[in-house]
């Protein structure tokens, strides 16, 4: 049998009626109260990173959807590899957020390396987009330096190499230095073997 309710009980349940319809016709529904969840610990958190990872790796979401085509293959061990590089843009991302106040300091070296860091992230997005590296750096701190390779020859109209420095060329087989340089002024005998005229007489005595 149903308890009766007394009239103070009636009369809360006739308001609480009445202000349910009033609400409901001006358009206002009452939202689900969200309970709080306890805070997770950093062991808790690392581990649900890595169940999540798992998870997607095991439905094929490895993060290389938004990976430019031509660099998802590489090997995992080459020194650009996307997932690397992933890393290296969020830790860049981080450290750019807490050097926030360095973009418009008073201090030259502090804008400086703000900017540095700014146009390091925006590289790290294109080669992840493109697939072209456009930094002269690599790694989480910048430690690495691209090596760059010369596979066609350029010339001035005198028959001198047009050369740049820290490159790397397949007639000297080194990297171009201020020192080589420096030896090639030196020694001008020597440097005319290098010559567009030279290195074609003896490609014709080779042959």
């Amino acid at each position: 049998m149903a308890k009766k309710l007394t009239a103070a009980q009636k009369a809360r349940k006739t308001r609480e009626a009445k202000n349910k319809r009033a609400l409901e016709e001006l358009g206002f529904e009452r939202g689900k109260v969200k309970r709080k969840r306890k805070p997770m610990t950093a062991e808790q958190k690392k581990a649900a990173v890595e169940r999540l990872a798992k998870a997607r790796e095991a439905r094929g979401a490895d993060g290389s959807k938004s990976v430019c085509e031509d660099i998802r293959d590489l090997p995992e061990d080459h020194f650009l590899h996307w997932k690397k590089v992933k890393q290296w843009l969020k830790s860049n991302q981080d450290e750019l957020k807490a050097m926030r106040s360095y973009k418009n300091s008073k201090a030259s070296k502090e804008r400086s390396e703000y900017i540095a860091l700014e146009n390091y992230v925006d590289n790290l997005k294109k080669y992840l987009a493109n697939g072209v590296w456009l930094d002269y750096r690599y790694g989480e701190q910048r430690e690495g330096r691209i090596q760059y390779k010369v596979e066609a020859m350029a010339y001035h109209a005198d028959g001198t190499p047009k050369r740049t420095m820290g490159w790397w060329y397949p007639d000297i087989r080194q990297t171009w230095t201020p020192e080589l340089m420096e030896e090639f002024d030196n020694d001008k005998e020597y440097a005319k073997q290098f010559h567009s005229s030279s290195t074609i007489i003896n490609s014709d005595e080779e042959e």
